[in-house]
């Protein structure tokens, strides 16, 4: 039993930011935790993707659970798979 469908890495779950004028592509915020190396300290950086929204209904402040796919766009590598 073997399946066709290739994964490549584990879905991860984002903030939709904001949206282009087309529909097709939104930026998503990815939160990550870094801990100061010095002092220990825990600071809160985000990094914005472009994703590829396909035929998702995608709106700002919704949480969407991304994949990495193939290059789409010269900024654009990422696939939304589902709204939740």
């Amino acid at each position: 039993m073997a399946t066709t469908d290739k994964v490549t890495k584990n879905p991860l779950r984002a903030r939709v930011v904001g949206l282009s004028k087309d529909g097709k592509t939104a930026k998503v915020e990815v939160p990550r935790v870094v801990v100061n190396e010095r002092y220990g300290k825990r600071l809160r950086r985000e990094i914005s993707l472009h994703v590829d929204t396909g035929t998702a209904a995608v709106v700002v402040g919704k949480e969407v659970t991304i994949l990495p796919c193939r290059r789409i766009s010269k900024t654009k590598s990422w696939k939304v798979v589902s709204v939740i």
